[in-house]
């Protein structure tokens, strides 16, 4: 752990970490020495790792249990909670919005790990925003009228894979399957106990106690305050290149620029804080 070295990238969120090959099997004190970058940075990126799925999955391990399939992508063989994002010509890039993994799910996932496999020659770079800064970028008086609402998230845009392999019917069965769930919009971490804004593009549908209007007038608001530059950091990926964020108080955004190439990763999804549940 000595030999571990966190650089920032902004102000604001993201580290490089130097000084640390992922190959070998990180101990728990490295474990947590990476915790804590995590919980300060909210994402972390390691380059020139080329990890093997076992060694991804034993990285994503060390900061607690694994999430399975995903509903709609498929895993790598042999690696059920290891999901393939293969997206090219023939299945172009469906995550140009912004968003937090599952937050259709009540007890909203963790943190994710993703490794770059096959990454276009430009482009396909990833943005992360900082939602705890959004927060403290609001007028008072909005912060304080936002803490009484909640929003409905579901699967959001999920609907057009759904649609497009079982039309309404798989839509339907999707719905059903997946369910939906309520957030508060002005939302803690658990760990650190800092508000932060959680709604998202791709799961937040609804404002209760809203007409649609309304509620519609008040997301893009907010949608639009995630996206400015200042609460970002952008990652220029590299085959081996490794990303670690957490999920709660943090969004991603993956620019779909590069078609006709290929970009192909590799993601794992920690449902659950280990460290979290044993405090």
């Amino acid at each position: 752990m000595s030999t571990m070295k966190v650089v920032p990238c902004t102000p604001n969120i993201g580290a490089t970490v130097n000084g640390v090959d992922l190959s070998n099997e990180i101990s728990d004190s490295e474990a947590d020495f990476l915790y804590d970058a995590l919980l300060k940075h909210l994402v972390l990126f390691f380059h020139d790792q080329n990890l093997t799925p076992d060694q991804l999955s034993f990285f994503a391990h060390k900061f607690g249990p694994l999430e399975g399939s995903h509903h709609t992508y498929e895993s790598l063989k042999g690696f059920d909670h290891v999901t393939v994002l293969n997206m090219g010509p023939e299945n172009p890039p469906d995550s140009a919005e912004w968003h937090a993994d599952l937050t259709f799910n009540h007890d909203a996932a963790f943190a994710s790990v993703l490794q770059g496999v096959e990454i276009p020659s430009v482009g396909g770079d990833t943005l992360w925003a900082n939602c705890f800064a959004v927060h403290d970028a609001l007028p008072p008086g909005l912060r304080k009228d936002l803490g009484e609402l909640s929003a409905v998230h579901d699967m959001g845009s999920f609907r057009s894979h759904a649609y497009k392999t079982g039309g309404i019917d798989g839509i339907n069965q999707q719905m059903g399957a997946v369910g939906s769930t309520v957030h508060p919009i002005i939302d803690h971490h658990p760990v650190t106990g800092h508000p932060f804004v959680n709604v998202n593009e791709t799961f937040t549908v609804h404002i209760l106690g809203m007409t649609q209007p309304e509620s519609r007038r008040l997301l893009n608001y907010l949608f639009d305050l995630i996206n400015r530059p200042q609460f970002h950091v952008r990652l220029q990926w590299q085959a081996g290149t490794i990303a670690l964020w957490d999920n709660r108080g943090s969004q991603h955004y993956a620019v779909d620029d590069y078609l006709p190439e290929r970009r192909v990763m590799h993601r794992v999804v920690v449902s659950s804080d280990a460290r979290q549940s044993q405090s």
